[in-house]
């Protein structure tokens, strides 16, 4: 009987193990995956940053809902009174209908992350079109609207999939140069001094509200709790992605009449 519980810790440890690396090595794609040329063929579709002229910022957050982390991030917003972008999983929307209710009825923002956090890069136009596809249902039937931003995991972009955000007249959401790294936890303070030190205006700040550590309060929980304090200070407004776009149109706009 030892033996066999033996057996099965380590059978378990390997498991573990090989799914964390490749997690890891996974989002390591996040730096790799962009085609620059896909990117300058859709850039009237691709947003990567808001009006450089204000100091306004978007936080958004990857992955969730999560029914232990996500309830935490949207107390602490409220708390300071702010909004946010949420990229939901659709397979995670589907255990967590009353979160993402929450997410909705408090002024936040829903933007599309695929069902099950595919790299878009490695699959066939089919493939992206039912990841998308199904998420966008999925939210619809839970807060009566579909997203209108989407998100690709690991900020991998392909033609196929450009094509099927912008027949569904969406935009894809990237982010400003300003990864902290959060699903990594790389500690509390690398996660507040890389957003301060790298924070501009227009600046869309990613974070995640999943983490595979299941701790009581996360790395980028406890990291919120000092830095939205410390952006008001520096004078930053918090605005949703859709708001950081109307701004940038109309800035756009202004340019243009002068």
């Amino acid at each position: 009987m030892k033996k066999i519980i033996i057996q099965f810790s380590i059978a378990l440890i390997l498991i573990t193990g090989i799914y964390v690396y490749k997690y890891s090595n996974e989002k390591d794609l996040e730096v790799s995956s962009i085609n620059q040329d896909i990117v300058n063929d859709y850039e009237d579709i691709i947003i990567k940053h808001g009006n450089e002229d204000e100091k306004i910022i978007a936080l958004t957050f990857d992955d969730g809902p999560d029914k232990d982390f996500t309830p935490q991030v949207l107390d602490i917003l409220k708390k300071n009174d702010i909004k946010a972008t949420f990229f939901v999983v659709g397979e995670n929307v589907e255990w967590n209908h009353e979160i993402l209710k929450r997410q909705h009825e408090e002024g936040h923002e829903i933007g599309n992350h695929t069902f099950t956090h595919i790299n878009v890069s490695k699959k066939g136009y089919d493939d992206i079109y039912n990841e998308i596809n199904k998420t966008q249902q999925l939210v619809k039937d839970i807060i009566g609207e579909e997203p209108k931003l989407f998100r690709p995991p690991y900020r991998a972009i392909s033609k196929a999939m450009c094509n099927i955000v912008k027949e569904e007249d969406m935009n894809i959401v990237l982010w400003s140069n300003l990864d902290p790294r959060d699903w990594s936890n790389p500690g509390v303070s690398y996660i507040v001094d890389t957003i301060t030190s790298k924070v501009q205006n227009g600046t869309i700040i990613l974070l995640h509200d999943y983490n595979n550590l299941r701790n009581k309060k996360s790395q980028t929980i406890q990291a919120l709790e000092i830095v939205i304090p410390k952006l008001k200070e520096m004078g930053y407004k918090f605005v949703t992605v859709s708001e950081l776009i109307e701004n940038l149109d109309k800035n756009q706009t202004m340019q243009k009449q002068e």
